[in-house]
C-alpha cells in the first residue's frame, strides 16, 4: 500500500458523472459541457484523502512491525543453532559419543523449530496482509462515497454535464480541470465538521450563582 491514498475512479473507468440540466431547446441537440478531474490529486491533496492515507500507512506499519519482530526471532534462533554447532566443532574431540550425539539432536530439533516458526510466521504475515487489503478496500470505498457529493456540487455549480477522470483522457486542457475546486470544497466541509465537533465537545459554561437572599431584620 502506498502512503498516498489513491482512490479508484469514482464512477468507473470512463464512466461520466451526469448532472441534470434544462431540456435542450427544440430544433437542435444541446452540446454537453465537459470537465475532467484528477482523482489521484484529490486523494493526495485533500484533507479527507490525507486522513485515509494516514490510516493506510498505519496498516502498513503494523505489517512491517510484525515482520521485523518475526525476523528478529529468526535471527535469535539462528544464533542459538550456530552456537551449538560451534560448541560441537570445538568440543567434538573431547565429548563422548553420547554427548556429541545429544548436541547433534539438539541442533536438529532447533532447526525444525526454526522451520516451523518460519512457516507459521509467513502465514501470520499473509493473514495480516489480507486483512489490511480488505480494510484498505473499505477505506477506498468510504472515500469515494464521501467525496462524490463534493464532485456533484462542483458539477452543479459550474453547470457541467459530464466529468471524466484525467486518467482516461488522451489530452487534457487544465482550464477544464475541476480537481482544485473539489479539493477546496471538500476541505471546507472537513474544517466545518471539525469546528462543529470541537464546539459541541466544549463543556457548557456554569450558570451564574444565584445571590443569597438578604437576611431579614
Amino acid at each position: 500500500m502506498k502512503k498516498t491514498f489513491l482512490a479508484g475512479l469514482i464512477f468507473g473507468v470512463a464512466a461520466p458523472l451526469a448532472v441534470a440540466q434544462d431540456a435542450a431547446p427544440a430544433g437542435g441537440a444541446k452540446s454537453p459541457k465537459i470537465a475532467i478531474i484528477d482523482m489521484a490529486r484529490v486523494s493526495s491533496e485533500s484533507l479527507m484523502g490525507k486522513g485515509y492515507a494516514a490510516q493506510l500507512e498505519a496498516l502498513q506499519n503494523e505489517i512491517n512491525s510484525e515482520g521485523t519482530k518475526k525476523q528478529s526471532e529468526l535471527q535469535k534462533m539462528d544464533a542459538a543453532m550456530k552456537a551449538l554447532q560451534d560448541e560441537l566443532e570445538k568440543q567434538g574431540s573431547v565429548l563422548s559419543p553420547e554427548a556429541a550425539e545429544k548436541k547433534r539432536q539438539e541442533i536438529v530439533k532447533k532447526g525444525r523449530e526454526r522451520q516451523a516458526f518460519l512457516e507459521d510466521g509467513q502465514q501470520d504475515i499473509q493473514r495480516l496482509r489480507e486483512r489490511a487489503q480488505g480494510q484498505a478496500q473499505g477505506l477506498n470505498n468510504e472515500f469515494q462515497v464521501k467525496i462524490k457529493p463534493h464532485i456533484e456540487a462542483v458539477a452543479k455549480e459550474k453547470g457541467l454535464d459530464i466529468i471524466l477522470d484525467s486518467q482516461v483522457a488522451l489530452t487534457v486542457n487544465r482550464d477544464f480541470d475541476i480537481s482544485r475546486d473539489v479539493i477546496v470544497r471538500a476541505d471546507d466541509a472537513e474544517k466545518a465538521a471539525k469546528a462543529s465537533a470541537g464546539a459541541s465537545a466544549k463543556p457548557a459554561a456554569p450558570a451564574p450563582a444565584k445571590p443569597s437572599p438578604a437576611p431579614k431584620p
